[in-house]
C-alpha cells in the first residue's frame, strides 16, 4: 500500500503497515498492535529503477528515429548495431550490414583511415567532426562528418563504439 505517515514536522514518511487484533481468552477484541516500517530508501530505490526503466525504453526510439546513422562496432570494426539512419544514408539494411567490418562503408582509398580510428578509439579517445567520405550500397561517394566515441566497461575497458555519421 502507500500509506504514509506525517511527521511534527510536516514531513511526510512512506511506511509499510500491518495489524494483528489483541483478543481476550473469549475471543473478544480488546485492541490491536500496529506496526509500521520505514520504507522511505525502498521507494527511493523503486522510482530510481523505474526512471532507468523508462530512459532504457527511450534511448532505442532515440536512436532508430535518428536522421544521422548511428552504428555501434567492435573494437576491430565489426558491425553490431545499425539504425534506420544507417540503412537511409548507406543502402544497406541492418541485416545486410550486421556482423560484417564496418569496411563495407569504407571506400577502399580510405582504408587507412580505420585503422587511424581504431588506433585512437583503442586508447580511450573520441573523434569528433571527422569529414571524409564513405560508400552507398550503390557505390556512389557520400561525403559525411564522423563523430566517433568509444564504449567502455565498467573498468574503463574499451569494448566497442558507436559511430554517428552526418551526410
Amino acid at each position: 500500500n502507500h500509506t504514509l505517515l506525517i511527521h511534527k514536522s510536516g514531513r511526510e514518511c512512506p511506511i509499510d503497515d500491518s495489524a494483528a487484533p489483541i483478543t481476550d481468552e473469549d475471543g473478544n477484541v480488546s485492541g490491536c498492535v500496529l506496526i509500521f516500517r520505514d520504507v522511505t530508501e525502498q521507494r527511493r530505490i523503486e522510482r530510481d529503477r523505474a526512471s532507468q526503466l523508462l530512459a532504457a525504453r527511450f534511448l532505442p526510439a532515440i536512436v532508430e528515429s535518428s536522421d544521422d546513422a548511428i552504428i555501434s562496432k567492435s573494437p576491430d570494426g565489426v558491425i553490431q548495431s545499425w539504425n534506420a539512419g544507417a540503412q537511409r544514408l548507406f543502402g544497406y539494411t541492418a541485416e545486410q550490414a550486421i556482423g560484417r567490418h564496418i569496411s563495407l562503408v569504407i571506400p577502399p582509398d580510405r582504408l587507412a583511415e580505420e585503422d587511424h580510428i581504431i588506433t585512437n578509439l583503442k586508447a580511450g579517445h573520441r573523434i569528433e567532426h571527422f569529414e571524409t567520405e564513405r560508400l552507398g550500397a550503390d557505390g556512389r561517394r557520400i561525403l559525411v562528418s564522423l563523430t566517433i566515441s568509444p564504449i567502455k566497461d565498467d573498468t574503463r575497458t574499451v569494448v566497442g563504439a558507436v559511430e554517428i555519421a552526418r551526410d
